[in-house]
């Protein structure tokens, strides 16, 4: 029953999006969002919808593997799905290119075949964010920066006392991008962070040593073209002492709004539970294609 119940859910959230991105696919150009075509406002008289639009990216991997051994009771075969959406809350804010931002992730390690133990769900992570975007093209280095942001990030896993794990950072990113190749783009986005806050009586978060292993800045490199998306992500870049977490990804488009996904990680970090426990995985599925 809860296998048909996460389905279910699966399949709407899914449809969901794919229906959001087909409405967001109009208002934009080589890849751009034009910031007054791309919403639609409360108290619009031709529509009454509130615009959302993907944020991180949107997959289902049914087919998810430990290369390394499982912790606690847990096998080594699950589902890993996340969705992810935002919503811009304010917009021209202080530029026809400003916007304020909403946004909500949320990642999950379903134990779907783990009958012996009910089928529990291994891990969530939670991550709520609001975030200032300057969205306007601007030239550098042959390229184009498509986006500067600035915001606040919650990571959190939603637990209790000795399994609770959150942190609370202040972040700064810029999305680069440069024509590559006849329809391909290349692009890198950087990320920088300070931890804040003191939570459950722990130094920042519950776990004192937490940021040594997080780090403080991460990397994602990719390149898109019509059919392929190829990604390279990396955390920390830099760092006292290196606890590396790596991910590599590739999409191949088989329609409009979904391609096939294979996904494979090695490192510190798989979610925030295991912020200090190595792993390594593999995983097939679908994702959204919103790029």
């Amino acid at each position: 029953m809860r296998f048909k119940s996460f389905l279910i859910i699966g399949l709407g959230l899914m449809y969901f999006n794919v229906c959001v991105m087909a409405d967001e696919g109009e208002s934009q150009e080589s890849s751009q969002i034009t910031p007054q075509k791309s919403q639609t406002m409360l108290g619009d008289n031709q529509s009454r919808r509130i615009a959302l639009y993907p944020h991180r990216s949107v997959y289902i991997l049914p087919f998810y593997h430990s290369i390394s051994a499982p912790t606690e009771n847990n096998i080594r075969d699950e589902t890993k799905f996340q969705f992810s959406f935002k919503l811009p809350v304010i917009s021209h804010l202080f530029s026809p290119y400003g916007k304020f931002y909403f946004a909500y992730t949320q990642t999950a390690w379903f134990q779907n075949y783990n009958k012996k133990d009910s089928r529990p769900f291994r891990d969530l992570d939670y991550q709520p964010e609001l975030f200032y975007s300057y969205e306007r093209a601007l030239g550098f280095l042959g390229g184009r920066f498509k986006s500067i942001s600035a915001g606040y990030n919650h990571i959190s896993n939603g637990e209790r006392e000795a399994r609770s794990r959150t942190e609370n950072r202040l972040f700064v990113s810029a999305n680069w991008e440069h024509q590559m190749f006849k329809n391909g783009v290349f692009g890198v986005q950087a990320m920088a962070w300070v931890y804040f806050g003191k939570h459950n009586n722990g130094f920042l978060h519950d776990n004192a040593d937490l940021p040594k292993y997080r780090g403080y800045n991460d990397l994602w490199i990719y390149y898109k073209g019509s059919r392929h998306l190829l990604e390279f992500y990396a955390r920390p870049v830099i760092a006292r002492k290196y606890y590396p977490y790596f991910e590599l990804g590739w999409t191949i488009r088989i329609s409009k709004n979904m391609g096939l996904y294979a996904q494979y990680l090695n490192g510190w970090g798989d979610n925030i539970y295991e912020y200090n426990i190595r792993s390594q995985r593999v995983g097939v599925g679908l994702r959204l294609w919103n790029y």
